[in-house]
């Protein structure tokens, strides 16, 4: 990283506009030693950069998007709600603090739009963290879910935790559960006053049967409260494959047994099950296909997001549907996409996680890692839509707007997520390493791209994505992460929802403190 920005990158700025034109967890957590940038440091570096990139964002803003504005970066998670309780979860060793916390997710009420809260994964998966606010984001309120011993509940590890409100206010939140990693469970908290007080944890499915592998969603029916859809990936028999369902037709208080709405072979599994309901009632899953064979120079794997519906509330579901082929470039011991730290070539722990929204006329939209649109030198953010309930999807297209007159290394982005405003515009949220140079370290940010659709602007056409908004105040240093098998591990997953026609998102960086921390930012419109 040099120390003095490069005049002749400042000289060009209007010349190379920044936009592009047209599970439970697995493996052992460490800690890196590494040295955070420190907020003033990157100021200084990176000050005029940053004027440069939003006088270049302003001009190249696609016709009919208004300019956004930020409201304040406020650090969410620390002091540690539960002080210095530890479970005991009986995981690896590991130099991961209890103060560490990532994969946050966020929930804004129905009811009273002013209501957000955030949960997150607080330590070595030891306890879900709710942080509750009740005037739109100013001042938060953090309360333990009673899953695990240090908030109450009866488990030792909880992870892959996600909330959904119903459409009367009443709040769920629904975690990966267990004593220790294999043995692993399901279970959903209740809270009836905004994220303060929380139920005793209902188990969904225990350690026999269709027991969970990985992430766990919950989704509430926005027309009727007495319907809350669950669904996670699951194992069949040892046999990791198919999709696991639940629902409850009581407002939580009985939920029915689990069964597979989604049936694999041997050779493939189902991963990263959303759900989704239409304006008309319809509930879509759309989740990854993973197809693994032996092609005789070794293990392949290919990978597409496929659809199946249900027309009754979960009853009954279509067959699937093929939407569309996902071409990440991967790499690393666990199969993931190869994003890599863009100086030491270390991985970054990035599985692909497919992100979807729905807007109020039922279009679906989903973003992922994808390499082709680098000849595989590395991933962007892809993007594809269906404007007839799954059905049939538009072609991928790049979406990031992470600058393409750097070097390859830096215009990796990864780990995507989605989410449509009121008013019809569509934001993506990702990381990349746009500010990162030679001198140590990875400096890294989050941002936000936009497309803001009518009868002239289709989000299928990469000319009316931008008006890109930094959501990091200043870079972080990715290498100050905890690490998963040798992997950086920011997350799997980030909080992106809207209220209104703003965006709320909570997402992890490293803090002053070197401290894998929860952040929440409002973008407003």
């Amino acid at each position: 990283m040099n120390n003095q920005f490069d005049e002749a990158r400042e000289r060009s700025c209007l010349l190379a506009p920044w936009g592009h034109p047209a599970p439970l967890l697995r493996g052992v957590l460490t800690k890196s030693l590494a040295q955070p940038i420190t907020r003033r440091a990157a100021l200084k570096k990176f000050g005029a950069g940053f004027a440069c990139m939003a006088l270049t964002g302003l001009l190249a803003l696609p016709t009919g998007v208004s300019a956004s504005t930020l409201g304040p970066l406020i650090e969410l998670s620390r002091p540690n709600a539960v002080g210095t309780c530890d479970t005991g979860f009986p995981g690896p060793p590991a130099n991961w603090t209890l103060n560490d916390t990532f994969e946050p997710f966020l929930a804004v009420n129905p009811v009273n739009p002013k209501n957000i809260v955030v949960v997150w994964i607080q330590g070595l998966l030891q306890d879900i963290i709710a942080a509750t606010t009740f005037d739109g984001g100013r001042t938060w309120q953090k309360v333990p879910v009673p899953f695990t011993t240090c908030s109450g509940g009866p488990y030792l590890g909880a992870g892959d935790e996600r909330l959904c409100f119903a459409p009367n206010g009443d709040l769920y939140a629904i975690s990966v559960v267990g004593m220790d990693l294999p043995t692993r469970g399901v279970a959903v908290c209740k809270s009836a006053d905004g994220g303060l007080h929380w139920s005793a944890p209902i188990t969904l499915a225990g350690p026999t049967g269709l027991i969970p592998t990985d992430i766990a969603v919950i989704t509430a029916d926005p027309t009727d409260s007495r319907y809350i859809f669950a669904i996670w990936d699951g194992s069949d028999n040892g046999h990791r494959g198919p999709a696991v369902f639940s629902r409850t037709t009581d407002g939580g208080r009985t939920w029915e047994p689990a069964r597979a709405i989604v049936q694999t072979t041997p050779r493939d599994y189902v991963q990263f099950s959303q759900l989704l309901v239409l304006p008309d009632g319809t509930l879509v899953d759309v989740y990854q296909l993973v197809d693994v064979k032996d092609s005789g120079h070794g293990i392949q794997q290919s990978q597409s997001l496929q659809v199946i519906r249900s027309t009754d509330r979960g009853q009954t579901w279509s067959n699937p549907i093929n939407a569309v082929t996902m071409l990440p470039l991967y790499g690393g011991p666990q199969g993931n996409n190869l994003t890599t730290d863009p100086d030491t070539g270390q991985l970054v722990q990035d599985v692909d996680n497919q992100s979807v929204a729905a807007d109020s006329h039922g279009n679906l939209y989903a973003v992922w890692g994808d390499g082709r649109f680098s000849n595989f030198q590395y991933n962007d953010i892809a993007f594809s839509m269906s404007a007839d309930g799954g059905f049939t999807w538009s072609a991928p297209i790049r979406v990031s707007q992470t600058p393409l007159n750097i070097p390859p290394a830096g215009r990796q982005a990864f780990l995507p997520v989605i989410a449509v405003a009121a008013n019809g515009t569509i934001g993506v949220t990702y990381y990349d390493f746009r500010f990162n140079d030679a001198n140590p370290g990875a400096p890294t940010d989050y941002w936000l791209a936009q497309c803001k659709p009518d009868s002239t602007r289709a989000p299928a056409n990469p000319a009316n994505w931008g008006n890109e908004i930094r959501l990091t105040d200043s870079s972080f240093n990715l290498e100050t992460c905890g690490t998963i098998v040798g992997s950086f591990f920011p997350g799997d997953y980030f909080g992106l929802a809207t209220v209104g026609s703003d965006f709320v998102s909570a997402f992890t960086q490293v803090d002053q403190d070197s401290v894998t921390s929860i952040f929440f930012r409002r973008v407003k419109q």
